[in-house]
């Protein structure tokens, strides 16, 4: 190929290629230009939007303005309820006058508890749980709510002497925010609760007595959280005879009311005695033969009782913390 062929052939290859790139820049353009016309128009309209201030028209702010009494009336009426098991805060009270209200409740429940039989653990001094409050005085700010826990408290366990319980071998109060030891803060904005944990000792009737009390109370609102129950016997009733009859056997002594124990009844038979040669040896030592057609199997034996109950507290709308204003840094992160 001779030079002159070789520049023809060039010059058409160079002429196809450039005149490729232009159509290809001209569509391209008409493309990119078309895109930016709708950006800049879409630019436009949320700059003019966000110049503008919005408003409801006049029957989405009567709806909105309805629903809001509504919602008003609706929260009122809760917390007017809400109020029927609970007593306002003296936030009058001061805390020397608190101080002095610990230590007569102290003395008044005990007399009380003297009186319904219930025995109180006296290898640690008890206070109602305000133990450090005897020599300190406690925060002002604190003592609203501390009174209304006295209060509570000091119902709780009056209940639980009109119950019938025998004994009372522990009572622990938790520290509320505030006090040293206590967390931060509530778990709720709208509902506080101020546990007490303690043992008592009675019967299933007591048992049972002081659990539908607390179920049922008007004076304050009670949440039994931790339930734990020991009976007195970890055995079972006493089994049949391999032909079916009963091999309980009951020996009284008809003066103090005692029962012959199976250990007791089981000397009286030893040796191969016969039943009368048994009711001999009985009666020798104070004892009658008292058997008896039915038995109470369940219900009769002595149980201790472990509980955790919170003192729950409804916060009024007042009391409820307003959440803060947006910012306009908060909003404009928001767009």
């Amino acid at each position: 190929m001779n030079a002159k062929t070789w520049l023809t052939v060039f010059g058409v290859v160079a002429a196809l290629v450039v005149g490729g790139a232009g159509f290809y820049a001209f569509s391209s353009y008409g493309s990119y230009k078309t895109a930016m016309e709708g950006w800049d128009a879409k630019v436009g309209t949320i700059q003019t939007l966000e110049r503008k201030a919005p408003y409801p028209n006049k029957e989405n702010s009567e709806e909105v303005e309805e629903s809001l009494k509504r919602y008003r009336a609706a929260v009122q009426k809760l917390s007017d309820t809400l109020n029927t098991f609970q007593r306002p805060l003296n936030k009058e009270l001061a805390n020397t006058e608190f101080q002095q209200r610990v230590k007569t409740r102290v003395e008044e429940f005990r007399q009380y508890a003297r009186t319904g039989g219930l025995e109180i653990d006296s290898r640690t001094e008890f206070h109602l749980g305000f133990d450090s409050y005897a020599s300190n005085l406690p925060q002002p700010e604190l003592v609203p709510v501390l009174d209304y826990e006295l209060e509570a408290i000091d119902h709780l366990l009056r209940t639980l002497v009109d119950a019938g319980a025998e004994t009372m071998s522990a009572f622990q109060r938790d520290a509320i925010p505030g006090e040293t030891g206590a967390s931060g803060q509530h778990d709720s904005g709208v509902v506080h609760k101020y546990p007490v944990r303690f043992r008592f000792q009675g019967t299933f009737a007591t048992f049972q007595q002081f659990v539908n009390a607390l179920a049922n109370d008007k004076e304050f609102f009670y949440i039994l959280r931790v339930l734990k129950v020991k009976n007195e016997k970890t055995e079972g009733a006493l089994k049949l005879a391999a032909d079916g009859s009963s091999t309980f056997e009951r020996y009284e002594n008809p003066t103090t009311k005692e029962l012959a124990s199976p250990e007791r009844i089981a000397e009286w038979k030893a040796d191969g005695a016969t039943p009368a040669e048994v009711v001999a040896k009985a009666k020798e030592e104070g004892f009658i033969k008292a058997d008896q057609d039915a038995r109470v199997l369940m219900g009769q034996e002595k149980i201790s009782v472990y509980v955790v109950i919170d003192i729950t507290r409804f916060l009024g709308p007042d009391e409820v913390e307003k959440p803060e204003p947006e910012t306009e840094a908060k909003k404009g992160r928001k767009r």
